[in-house]
């Protein structure tokens, strides 16, 4: 028989909604398929403004823009001590592109994509999960199991997976490699009543730079701080990342101790093993891997949500391709593999080098000298990585990073060089 639907996508977060969309939007029959019911808990609320034109061309952007999103201008970087603060506003960036982006409640984000691909045909089946899979030279086939228990068989010609850090493929196929170097930790929750900017800068992401590691800062709309710890595992000294340590680190950082002075939690805090990972491979005969259930890498510069969502939409394009032509071999996506990739790498260094503080030292006191400042805040708005004025300039960054490890380029950041040198414990 021949299978129901072009393709079975496994995970309704950004990068699957985002999939399906695109492909339903080219006239595919999609069903997609989703563990949980919406809306639901998930971290990453700070978003880019390379983001808004996919969302943009998902019809999506009346939804969100209208839900009262805080809208985000900058990413900043401070110390600790809170001595210190660099501000990258996103307009000034090399190249031409969105100026803003939002801060956002990711179960409201979430939810607002997958409604908008079941509006323009997507087949959404929340509280389902994939239990089982099988890909023949005919096609994919799943086993899904409802919210009662029951299970059901649904084939299609192509299938998805879009189950985020799960990776429910890679997991299965034996293929997801960890990085050794970005073997990482996060703990967070939700505050209300922290301190924050006032005009354009309310919604501006912090990064607060501490011994080792950092921590992030996302004012929410509605009132609510996102406040979070990332470092490696050593951080801990053998400790776990619970409710003591987290504010623990909070009293011992000044920054955060002055915004969070006067704030309430009102959530519980979450902990996650924030590891790097790349799978061997991002694709194979009838079955994509798209964003986090692909690669993922830490998220001091938020580049999960972007990297996701134009990684789905160049899935989407493969994936058609395939169905046009009837070809579904893995060669077929060889072009999408290796352009994510090369995403992943270019971003990749970059978060390597915030854990050097001789890269570190040079964010915070930039240089204008062949608009390495501009082509430092278009990275960070997520435009140019696949641009040569861009790589070029970042190169010209790296290496200035790697004379500073010797010679003073910029001022000291002597803390993060006791922690890197080993005098300090981690």
């Amino acid at each position: 028989m021949a299978p129901k639907y072009d393709a079975i996508v496994i995970g309704g977060g950004p990068s699957g909604s985002t999939v399906a969309t695109r492909l339903a939007q080219r006239g595919r029959q999609v069903v997609l398929l989703e563990k949980e019911r919406f809306p639901r808990f998930h971290i990453g609320e700070s978003l880019l403004p390379c983001s808004m034109p996919l969302i943009e061309q998902l019809g999506a952007m009346p939804a969100v823009a209208g839900h009262g999103f805080l809208v985000k201008y900058a990413a900043e970087f401070v110390t600790g001590d809170g001595a210190t603060t660099r501000r990258y506003a996103f307009a000034d960036g090399l190249i031409a592109g969105a100026p803003s982006a939002f801060e956002v409640d990711r179960s409201e984000f979430d939810q607002l994509l997958l409604k908008n691909a079941a509006r323009l045909g997507v087949e959404v089946r929340e509280e389902t999960a994939v239990t089982r899979f099988e890909i023949t030279h005919d096609g994919a086939s799943v086993t899904a199991r409802d919210a009662n228990g029951k299970e059901s068989e649904l084939s299609a010609q192509m299938l998805i997976d879009a189950t985020g850090q799960s990776s429910f493929l890679a997991g299965k196929l034996g293929i997801r490699e960890m990085d050794a170097s970005l073997k990482n930790f996060a703990v967070f929750s939700h505050f209300e009543g922290a301190e924050r900017h006032e005009g354009l800068r309310e919604g501006d992401i912090s990064v607060v730079l501490v011994p080792g590691g950092w921590w992030w800062i996302i004012p929410l709309s509605d009132g609510r701080t996102s406040v979070g710890q990332v470092g490696p595992r050593t951080l801990l000294n053998g400790r776990k990342p619970d409710e003591a340590y987290f504010h623990e680190q909070i009293a011992a950082t000044p920054y955060l101790a002055k915004r969070l002075a006067n704030a309430k939690r009102v959530a519980q805090v979450r902990t996650i093993s924030d590891y790097s990972y790349v799978s061997k491979k991002l694709a194979g005969d009838r079955f994509v891997l798209v964003g986090d259930a692909g690669a993922f890498i830490d998220p001091v510069f938020s580049t999960g949500v972007y990297l996701g969502m134009v990684g789905a939409f160049k899935a989407a394009e493969a994936v058609d391709a395939a169905l046009t032509a009837q070809r579904f071999s893995r060669r077929e996506f060889a072009a999408y593999e290796a352009w994510v990739l090369k995403q992943v790498e270019a971003y990749k260094k970059f978060v390597k080098g915030f854990y050097r503080p001789e890269f570190v030292e040079l964010l915070m006191a930039p240089s204008d000298f062949l608009d390495l400042r501009a082509a430092i805040t278009s990275l960070l708005a997520g435009f140019g990585v696949d641009r040569p004025e861009i790589n070029a300039r970042v190169l010209v960054f790296l290496g200035l990073a790697r004379l500073n490890k010797r010679f003073s380029l910029a001022p000291r950041l002597k803390e993060r060089r006791l922690v890197q040198s080993g005098e300090q414990g981690l």
